[in-house]
């Protein structure tokens, strides 16, 4: 399941808010509770930033190596001239095919793509980025 950062915080302010109130029952200043909180609060976002780039990539239950009209994931590779490329793209793994696909044939916006993987828009982002400088090599 994916990092929801939205709903993450609303759980850390709940936190913060019980704890502002033990901090001042126990008769901290407003000072101290604030420097604790600060200190909290850099906590929560280097775990947001860990769990958003370090999301698992996992198949999903996308299925493009045939559908029931035929196609096949490959079957359109036949049609390109540059064989570098073409190799390049046969050895791609089928996950990275899928995205690709999305992406540059059926034209899913990089949320969208996420949607359906189940993964953040980043993480979709940062794979097509990974495949596309793959492509252009030695191109």
């Amino acid at each position: 399941m994916p990092y929801h950062h939205g709903l993450e915080r609303k759980k850390f302010d709940a936190r913060q808010r019980a704890l502002r109130r033990k901090y001042q029952q126990s008769g901290m200043s407003e000072t101290e509770i604030q420097a604790l909180y600060q200190f909290d609060l850099r906590e929560f976002l280097d775990e947001r930033r860990y769990q958003e780039h370090t999301q698992p990539f996992v198949e999903a239950n996308i299925s493009a190596s045939s559908s029931d009209d035929g196609f096949s994931l490959h079957m359109w590779m036949e049609e390109i001239s540059d064989p570098a490329l073409a190799n390049r793209l046969k050895s791609m793994t089928h996950m990275d095919m899928v995205l690709l696909m999305l992406y540059a044939i059926d034209g899913l916006s990089q949320s969208e793509i996420a949607q359906v993987i189940q993964v953040s828009q980043s993480t979709i982002s940062r794979r097509l980025k990974k495949i596309l400088q793959n492509l252009r090599k030695s191109a």
